[in-house]
Formats: structure tokens, C-alpha cells, sequence
């Protein structure tokens, strides 16, 4: 039996999408939690397996829920289910440990099929295909900011500890991986994806 939680400060939608699983022989929803507050007396009296979570929550973020108990609870999968289909939510969502981001306007089956998926597997899943998840190492997510300040190799080198060499060789990865032709082309969907702040591009543009 899957053990869920439902975080989300709407009750009266959390409480349909509990009626949705509870359908399912094979899951439970322990709790509909609209206060992020109470989240961790809830996690240690019932130990779910899974949460579903929205993006917001009253005033606060529900990626940095997400994050904050994804690093205390490691074992605890995290389904973000929105209303945004934006890639920067997605990219950030399984940066901080999220198993899956399903749409809104998904089917129940549909998200009754990723739960099952997300539990029985290490899986990411994304409900638009168009979605690719980045496979840039925290390394290259580092060079890239730094590449949005219009730092040169030798610059980076200096700064990263690291030889020319090698930071041109994280260079060429970077803009491999992200299927781009330029450094500025991996900066501008670094920014998209969510990779890297927009403000780092603007203050080095401010400053020239």
C-alpha cells in the first residue's frame, strides 16, 4: 500500500484528489496538508512514501519544501503536480529532488500512473515530452554561470581552480549537452531551462 501525503492549500481540491487515488486498491492518502508548517509532525507520525505538492502553498515556495525535506527525508518521493507548464518550474523541481512534475490538466489515470511509476522506480518523469532534462554536472552549471558573466577560459581558470584546458573542455561539453551552437547560446537556455539565474547575465551587462 502506497502511503501518500497531499500538500496543497486548496482543501477542497486536495480533498477531490484524494477521493481520485483512494480509488486505487493499492494507495492510501494519509493526509491532505494545507499548512506546510505542520508538515513535518505529519511525516513523522505517518511515514508516506510519497507527496504530491504545488508549486505554491499559501506564501511559500513548494520547491523549497520540496528541498528542504528531500535532504531530511531522502526516501521520500516528491510528485510536483501545477498548473505551470514552464520548463524553469520543471528544471528547479528535480533540481531539488522532485520524482515528477504532472500538469493539472493531466488525466487522473495519468497521474495515477506516475505515482505507481514514481514508487516503484528511481525515475524522473515530466508530463510534457517536449521536456529535457538537463544532464550538466554541478561543475558545468558552475562554468556556465560563470560563462554568463562574459568571463574568458582564462578568466574561468583562475577563478574555478582549474587549468585552460580543462575549462575548455567543460566548455565544449556544455554547449554539447545543451544542443547549442555558441557560449551565448548555452547562456540563453541555461537561463530558459532554469540552470542559471537571469540577473547574472543582466548585472554583467549593467556593469559594462
Amino acid at each position: 500500500m502506497k502511503k501518500i501525503f497531499i500538500l496543497d492549500d486548496h482543501e477542497l481540491f486536495g480533498e477531490g484528489l484524494k477521493s481520485i487515488l483512494e480509488k486505487e486498491d493499492d494507495m492510501c492518502v494519509y493526509k491532505v496538508v494545507t499548512n506546510p508548517d505542520l508538515m513535518n509532525d505529519y511525516i513523522l507520525e505517518f511515514h508516506p512514501d510519497i507527496i504530491i505538492c504545488d508549486i505554491k502553498i499559501k506564501e511559500v515556495n513548494g520547491l523549497d519544501v520540496i528541498k528542504k525535506y528531500k535532504t531530511i527525508y531522502p526516501n521520500i518521493k516528491f510528485i510536483v503536480l501545477s498548473g505551470y507548464n514552464i520548463d524553469n518550474y520543471k528544471t528547479r523541481a528535480f533540481q531539488n529532488g522532485a520524482s515528477a512534475y504532472v500538469l493539472k490538466e493531466d488525466s487522473p489515470a495519468h497521474l495515477v500512473n506516475i505515482v505507481r511509476e514514481v514508487y516503484a522506480r528511481n525515475i524522473k518523469v515530466a508530463s510534457s515530452q517536449s521536456f529535457i532534462i538537463s544532464d550538466l554536472t554541478p561543475k558545468e552549471i558552475e562554468i556556465l554561470s560563470l560563462m554568463s558573466q562574459d568571463l574568458t577560459n582564462t578568466q574561468i581558470s583562475e577563478i574555478a581552480y582549474m587549468s585552460k584546458r580543462t575549462i575548455e573542455y567543460h566548455v565544449s561539453s556544455i554547449i554539447k549537452k545543451l544542443n547549442v551552437n555558441s557560449r551565448l547560446g548555452a547562456v540563453i537556455k541555461g537561463i530558459r531551462l532554469g540552470l542559471i539565474e537571469e540577473t547574472e547575465l543582466y548585472h554583467n551587462e549593467k556593469h559594462k
